[in-house]
């Protein structure tokens, strides 16, 4: 005699455990699209702050270029 424990799925029809299999499988889904939507986000504000940091760094070179240069 097997002693299961509540709300074991080898108790269900086929159909409830298909269904709660498709849940399962379901939640997995979302959780990995989501892990890979936030990771490519990430990865997108950290190139953009580089990028931004950058153009400052550049902008305030040819300032003070200007700056040096000009007598007045």
């Amino acid at each position: 005699m097997l002693f299961m424990r509540r709300g074991s799925v080898a108790g269900l029809t086929p159909g409830a455990r298909a269904f709660r299999r498709r849940c399962g499988q379901t939640a997995i889904e979302y959780l990995l699209v989501t892990a890979s939507l936030l990771f490519v986000f990430v990865m997108m504000y950290r190139a953009l702050q580089f990028s931004i940091a950058n153009q400052f760094k550049r902008g305030g070179m040819v300032i003070m270029r200007v700056y040096v240069e000009s007598p007045y």
